[in-house]
């Protein structure tokens, strides 16, 4: 793996720790905000400390995962990449999260996050070097699951309105996880083939 593409792949580590981190930091300059019942893009309306870490939370994920996209699309080796262009998409979308605030057409860029349902299952298929591992499917299975469970809680309304902070984190993580997985996964895959070269 070339040293570029070992690069982008780390970004897959980003997003779930970062997103993490500075939504938690948000929440403590945010007088009133309740982390289990508002969701995260509620910071963007809060006092301007908190405005600022949420905006850093959604633009450092969303780099994170077109990062990771890319060296995606590189490892799979093909010309068009489906899964690789859906984690760029969603981590666009996460951009425009911390760019525009919510309420705007922009924010979540019309939505167009929603692309992250197929990402994880179509990477999966492209990815040979991951594929190969034992626990892949129920790691792809999981996430996927995950997504369209959120995505039915939304559509169909049945959110708890008092957890609906909770259940964006958990669902957020879950998604999250996976490129985090991947990355973790192909790095020490590679590392491991250096050291085995480096023996011989």
């Amino acid at each position: 793996m070339q040293r570029r593409s070992r690069l982008l792949l780390s970004a897959g580590l980003v997003p779930l720790p970062w997103f993490m981190f500075w939504t938690s930091v948000a929440a403590v300059f945010a007088p009133g905000y309740n982390p289990l019942a508002q969701h995260a893009s509620e910071l963007l309306q809060a006092p301007t400390l908190a405005s600022i870490c949420a905006r850093i939370a959604a633009i450092g994920s969303g780099v994170g995962f077109v990062a990771f996209a890319i060296g995606v699309w590189r490892e799979s080796g093909r010309r068009i990449a489906v899964g690789a262009i859906c984690w760029m998409i969603f981590g666009i979308s996460m951009l425009t999260n911390g760019l525009w605030p919510m309420g705007h057409p922009m924010h979540g860029f019309y939505t167009i996050g929603i692309a992250n349902i197929i990402a994880p299952a179509m990477s999966h298929i492209e990815l040979s070097a991951w594929s190969a591992n034992r626990r892949a499917y129920a790691v792809t299975a999981v996430v996927s699951i995950g997504a369209i469970v959120y995505l039915w809680l939304n559509v169909v309304g049945v959110d708890p309105e008092g957890l609906r902070g909770l259940t964006q984190r958990v669902f957020s993580s879950i998604n999250s996880l996976w490129p985090f997985l991947v990355a973790l996964y192909l790095l020490r895959r590679d590392s491991s083939a250096l050291k085995a070269q480096a023996a011989h």
